[in-house]
């Protein structure tokens, strides 16, 4: 639904956003998460099976509160970006972005033509624009309303962070520390536990592009954490945006704790 971006206005001053990734298809689950205080959710449609349909009623079930809705895409595929902006998302992570070229043709599908996009002309029957209902309105703020991120995440990406970053219309780059450590080693046994990753070129990529899209005009850094701790440190050495949590984790720490509590 055409609303403000609360999310964003939130980066825009400095309030340290917490989000929740959401990886289950159900609106019960995402209902009652979207009440307990989070600012933003990353429906994942990279990873998980799930339709235009089910995330509509997603949707509908978080933006009953004024949670910010934003959607990981499975690619950089502008038939699929165009959809799922038409449906009312507030923003859109894309993975695997590894060129400048790359960033601008992800910005260039989320745009009308009028604004150097390509994006087809939709508002006047889509959900986003609320049906149509606000048609006008929507044209004139879906830019500055839109959250449009970057996920870099490959040696290749990480080495054009920098250009990734300064282009017009990203707005956060999110690290990705899994597929990144799986780029650098020669084999999975190499991997530690997630988050935990023990090897110095990871070290010394992270803490560079860090330092990059810190020092962005204009571009916040977002960052994954499996932990509390590991997302207050995320904080901490200036990421604008952290999701400490997921919907799946959630419930998997929650079981796991109360079975070895009672067996304990």
């Amino acid at each position: 639904m055409f609303r403000p971006n609360r999310l964003k206005k939130m980066l825009q001053t400095g309030s340290q956003p917490i989000g929740c990734w959401i990886f289950f298809s159900g609106g019960d689950s995402l209902e009652l998460l979207s009440m307990c205080g989070f600012d933003a959710f990353i429906f994942d449609h990279e990873h998980i099976a799930t339709d235009m349909r089910v995330l509509v009623e997603q949707l509908r079930a978080a933006q009953a509160t004024d949670v910010t809705c934003i959607v990981r895409v499975a690619s950089h595929d502008p038939v699929y970006i165009k959809r799922v902006l038409d449906m009312g998302v507030e923003g859109l992570l894309v993975p695997t972005v590894e060129s400048a070229d790359e960033a601008r043709a992800i910005v260039a599908a989320t745009r009308y033509r009028p604004h150097g996009g390509n994006r087809g002309v939709g508002y006047p029957e889509c959900r986003a624009a609320n049906w149509g209902l606000t048609e006008l309105e929507y044209v004139a703020n879906y830019r500055e309303n839109l959250l449009i991120g970057a996920i870099v995440e490959t040696r290749r990406g990480f080495e054009n962070l920098k250009e990734i970053a300064a282009v017009e219309g990203i707005d956060i780059v999110f690290l990705g520390p899994g597929d990144l450590m799986a780029d650098i080693v020669d084999d999975f046994a190499a991997l530690t536990k997630l988050g935990t990753y023990d090897h110095p070129e990871f070290k010394r990529l992270m803490t560079e592009a860090e330092a990059i899209v810190r020092s962005t005009p204009n571009c916040w850094l977002g960052g994954v954490s499996r932990t509390v701790a590991g997302g207050r440190e995320l904080f901490a050495k200036g990421y604008d945006f952290v999701t400490p949590a997921a919907d799946g984790w959630l419930m998997t720490d929650a079981a796991r704790s109360i079975i070895t509590a009672m067996r304990g």
